[in-house]
């Protein structure tokens, strides 16, 4: 399994993949090229018979801010971008949802939008003392 990502890390010991958000400059936010990486790895470990268990983290002080917000200027030029990041969004929460093996979200920050999204659909969270779940959208009149 080619273990090189740009947003991601992924490390695999005795049964475990850990795969852990790689954007701390960002807190973490969610862009197009994450959630290819996520569908990507995922897919490949749901193969692996050597994994049992998945379990999330982010770098830094947060597990995931949510969207990032920079791809929405884009949107705002393409109605068709929206589309996409609307249905990349959706898809993720079910792809998680849906994955075989048990997946555990260890929450050690803020957890915001898609962040607190994938955090519903994992099996189990561990969270610390600082982690922080958030729905922003809901400010917007947006589910």
């Amino acid at each position: 399994m080619d273990m090189n990502y740009e947003t991601i890390l992924v490390e695999k010991k005795d049964g475990i993949a850990v795969i852990t958000l790689n954007r701390p400059e960002k807190l973490n936010a969610v862009n197009g090229k994450m959630r290819q990486e996520v569908v990507e790895v995922l897919d490949d470990l749901e193969r692996d018979d050597a994994i049992r268990v998945v379990i999330f983290t982010g770098a830094g002080r947060g597990f995931c801010a949510g969207a990032d917000i920079s791809e929405f200027a884009e949107s705002d030029k393409d109605a068709s971008v929206q589309g996409k990041i609307n249905k990349g969004m959706l898809m993720m929460a079910r792809h998680i949802y849906d994955f075989e093996k048990p997946v555990i979200g260890a929450i050690n920050g803020v957890s915001a939008g898609d962040g607190s999204q994938w955090a519903l659909a994992f099996d189990l969270n561990i969270a610390s003392e600082k982690a922080r779940f958030g729905w922003p959208a809901t400010a917007l009149g947006i589910l």
